[in-house]
């Protein structure tokens, strides 16, 4: 089996404006062209070429006309916590979505640590009122009060799901509509797999995806890749959708210690965990991990018994058995391939239980070498440093790092 990890890097080496900054961008323009109603007026910023010409063009639709949504957008828009928080705040440099999610968890820590009168390390509720014009948060002291805190918590959990759905319209209003004119050389190859088969034949195989992102590039550029071998373990950008039916995952991680998490659940509906059953958006991918460790287990008992048949050093010989199936490579061996993921921390539950076996060879794909060695302090955080250093050379090397082939102009011309 081989299996693909897409993540934004992947949409960015495509062409992409799939960055939050990218995003914010966007939600300035529309901002400006909803209040001004004049084209000529507005300041465009840096906002991407392409999605810049899809809007001009979108404002002289009749079918889709920009200023016939107005109410929605400014349903979503206006008066939108997180859109002012993050407008409002210079990021310093960050462009990354776990920026993006790292921010939301500092504010949602900060009044989790207020409501529960612990020890506030980042002092971001004042931080909040500082920098909000929101007429919602005017009353400061009110909002010291519990009730104010519950009030405070639904309202930044119901813009959440607006700026969710307003990223939704993004990606597949104006960045779906922009076409790829350059492929990955690596992708491809990795799509769609040649294989020998035992009597000499040959054959192709396809490759099972785990995507990290909203958007249905993969989909749209790369042929013979098929939609029920995708797991958007994230959720997927359909533009007919609407904020409740939207199954977006965009929140953060677990904070909290152990001893919490199953007693303070105020802020619960903000954890990836709780979207992602909520959301229902399904995990494909464990049932690809299973198949893996059956095919591990299967052949480890086969080698038990073989083992168990002779007379001498049997105790040693299944000590030394899993390292065999590294060294030896005589189990069915399976193909992760990871492109355009960061490897952060966030993913690492996912990530941990594909890297970690002993039938799987993991190639991760880096940009040039400061990526390269992001990835591997990443990478120690995942799987810890003697797993690393272990998997990375030597006879029980199962990760390898690789550099990835240069864009080519996509001659078959997919969208």
């Amino acid at each position: 089996m081989n299996i693909l990890i897409i993540g934004n890097g992947f949409d960015i080496a495509h062409g992409l404006p799939t960055k939050y900054v990218n995003f914010l961008e966007f939600v300035k323009v529309i901002k400006q062209i909803l209040n001004t109603k004049k084209l000529n007026e507005v300041n465009w910023g840096s906002i991407h070429p392409e999605v810049k010409y899809i809007i001009e063009k979108n404002t002289g639709n009749i079918r889709n006309n920009l200023f016939s949504q107005s109410v929605m957008w400014s349903d979503l828009l206006d008066d939108n916590i997180w859109i002012d928080y993050f407008l409002q705040n210079d990021m310093h440099g960050k462009e990354n979505w776990i920026d993006f999610e790292s921010e939301i968890s500092d504010v949602i820590k900060s009044l989790d640590y207020d409501i529960h009168g612990g020890e506030n390390d980042f002092d971001l509720y004042d931080e909040i009122m500082k920098n909000l014009s929101n007429e919602y948060l005017d009353c400061h002291e009110q909002l010291r009060e519990l009730e104010s805190f519950k009030e405070l918590r639904d309202r930044l959990y119901e813009d959440l799901n607006k700026l969710i759905r307003a990223l939704e319209l993004y990606l597949t209003e104006y960045v779906s509509q922009i076409e790829c004119k350059i492929i990955s050389p690596d992708i491809s190859k990795i799509i769609m797999k040649i294989i020998e088969h035992e009597d000499g034949t040959r054959g192709a195989t396809t490759s099972k995806i785990v995507c990290f992102n909203y958007t249905d590039t993969l989909e749209r550029v790369y042929k013979y890749c098929r939609t029920e071998d995708i797991d958007y373990i994230h959720g997927k950008a359909v533009i007919d959708n609407t904020i409740e039916t939207n199954n977006m995952v965009l929140g953060i991680d677990e904070f909290l210690p152990v001893d919490r998490q199953n007693i303070h659940t105020e802020f619960v509906a903000f954890k990836k965990f709780y979207q992602r059953i909520y959301k229902q958006t399904g995990c494909k991918y464990k049932e690809w991990v299973d198949k893996i460790r059956e095919d591990y287990y299967s052949y480890l008992q086969k080698q038990t018994k073989e083992i168990n048949r002779g007379e001498n050093g049997i105790q040693d010989s299944l000590n030394r058995l899993p390292e065999s199936v590294l060294r030896d490579q005589k189990c069915k061996r399976h193909n992760l391939y990871i492109f355009g993921h960061s490897l952060d921390v966030t993913d690492k539950d996912i990530l941990r239980d594909l890297i970690l076996n002993d039938n799987v060879y993991t190639t991760i794909f880096y940009h040039n070498k400061d990526a390269m060695g992001q990835l591997i302090t990443n990478l120690v955080k995942i799987i810890g440093e003697e797993e690393l250093i272990k998997r990375t050379g030597g006879r029980t090397k199962t990760i390898e790092f690789k550099q990835q082939q240069a864009m080519i102009l996509n001659k078959a011309g997919y969208q």
